[in-house]
């Protein structure tokens, strides 16, 4: 939600399609929900069935937030965080002419995220070689060049504040847990 929010900022998106962005990244991966845990926190490589299965949460994401009224735009936005421009995404297969300008955001700041994070599995990338891959995919067809220039060019910015989101989301964690954890010694 971090990264998208600031390169929606730098997209001179509205305050209020500022609050959809931020909703939408905090639903894009709703669909999990229904993706066993033991796929989710394997520490190894997927099988071709468990990628299979973690890939549907894109669809759930949408079938999730397309049931509620007026959230049109942030079911778009979050559900289609894994579409490609070239098509060759998921979970619907959309081309450039299909996605916002809203979805091509989600999909930069996810793709980034993921590769800018630490991982179970890996280290999070350098700038260099995160910067590398994102300009790779733009120029491949799967994520929108100005969308990856923007990042490029905001980079230090962006990446502090999703750095500084990550940490507040970790420590509210923390606490709800030990919160949850004296209501169960209570019980």
């Amino acid at each position: 939600a971090a990264t998208a929010v600031a390169l929606a900022e730098k997209l001179h998106f509205s305050p209020r399609e500022l609050l959809l962005v931020r909703a939408a990244g905090n639903l894009h991966d709703l669909g999990k929900l229904s993706v066993p845990r033991g796929i989710l926190d394997k520490q190894g490589k997927l099988t071709a069935q468990e990628w299979s299965i973690v890939r549907t949460h894109t669809y759930h994401t949408f079938r999730i937030l397309n049931t509620i009224g007026g959230m049109g735009q942030v079911c778009e936005w979050a559900a289609f965080h894994h579409e490609r421009l070239d098509g060759e995404g998921y979970p619907f297969r959309h081309q450039a002419k299909d996605l916002t300008l809203g979805a091509r955001i989600m999909a930069v700041a996810d793709f980034f995220t993921a590769i800018a994070e630490d991982r179970p599995y890996r280290a999070g990338m350098t700038l260099t070689k995160a910067i590398s891959i994102l300009e790779r995919q733009a120029q491949n067809g799967a994520l929108d060049g100005d969308v990856v220039s923007t990042l490029k060019e905001h980079y230090h910015e962006i990446n502090l504040r999703r750095q500084t989101e990550q940490k507040e989301h970790t420590e509210k964690q923390r606490i709800l847990s030990l919160v949850c954890k004296e209501c169960q010694s209570a019980a």
